[in-house]
């Protein structure tokens, strides 16, 4: 199995990197084996950067000192000395079999990185601020649609009033009516399509909240963020459906439904009941 790869994360934030903690990557990753061995001042020396550095550089790939992640360097060595699991794109040369391998180690990739980098405080502040929310409006441009409309979903069953629609016309017009009591929940892995942006805007002039999923990293949408669950970076350039990134979105939106459940007490188990049992008498 896949396991997290914190060499693989590191790579993957490389556009996320302020210049000294981008040396610090560089440096990481071209002498994982000879990090090991360094102090943190010893490293910073290498680095040209200050101790300060490496500590911001351990929590940008959601690690909390250097101590541990020397111990993750160590198990990534442990790792490549064991098996050479595939981290390349598709090709149109590959058999079935690669691809299979290729999508399941990607997804996996995914979910362990994020598992990191996604803050718990922030899972359980996003499902408080649902579980008060009045009306809560989801969004998700593209391929985000697919998680939004599956969060949508989600809280429907609980007896939550989810708004979504996929004309993002529409979707300003009901943000233009949204209140403080409301809540904006957005699914955007990029977090720079303008109409996101421009969504969130009016949201937050409205005095709504604004729950903001997308991958890790600094963007205009996480800017205006009051409440940001992040994911990995695993899908830089040209993507095909966006595929690791939805599955680490839909594992996000699954732990806060949980933690939300969770909030309401067992009451909502009973909407789960009978949310299930009548689409059980609609499929006979």
């Amino acid at each position: 199995m896949r396991q997290f790869s914190v060499l693989t994360l590191i790579d993957a934030q490389m556009n996320h990197y302020s210049p000294a903690e981008g040396r610090v990557a560089d440096y990481v990753l071209e002498n994982p084996t000879t990090t090991l061995n360094l102090t943190t001042k010893q490293l910073a020396k290498q680095c040209q950067c200050s101790e300060a550095t490496i500590i911001r550089f351990c929590q940008r790939v959601g690690i909390n000192s250097f101590k541990e992640l020397k111990i993750e360097l160590a198990k990534d060595a442990h790792k490549v000395n064991k098996e050479q699991l595939p981290n390349l794109p598709v090709n149109f040369e590959d058999e079935t079999e690669a691809v299979l391998e290729k999508v399941m180690s990607k997804s996996m990739s995914a979910l362990m990185n994020t598992s990191r980098l996604v803050s718990s405080s922030a899972i359980d502040a996003a499902a408080e601020a649902i579980h008060r929310a009045k009306r809560v409006f989801l969004y998700g441009a593209g391929g985000s649609s697919v998680v939004a409309l599956d969060a949508q979903y989600k809280l429907l069953r609980i007896d939550i009033s989810a708004l979504f629609s996929l004309d993002s016309h529409v979707q300003m017009v009901m943000a233009t009516n949204m209140t403080k009591d409301d809540v904006l929940f957005v699914v955007s892995t990029s977090g720079q399509t303008k109409e996101v942006v421009e969504l969130m805007q009016i949201a937050k002039d409205k005095g709504a909240a604004v729950i903001l999923l997308t991958q890790h990293g600094s963007s205009p949408a996480s800017k205006l963020a009051d409440i940001l669950l992040t994911i990995s970076v695993e899908e830089q350039h040209i993507r095909i459906g966006t595929m690791s990134a939805r599955i680490a979105q839909l594992a996000v939106v699954d732990a806060m439904f949980i933690r939300l459940c969770i909030q309401k007490g067992n009451q909502v188990f009973e909407r789960i009941i009978d949310t299930h049992n009548v689409i059980q008498k609609i499929k006979r």
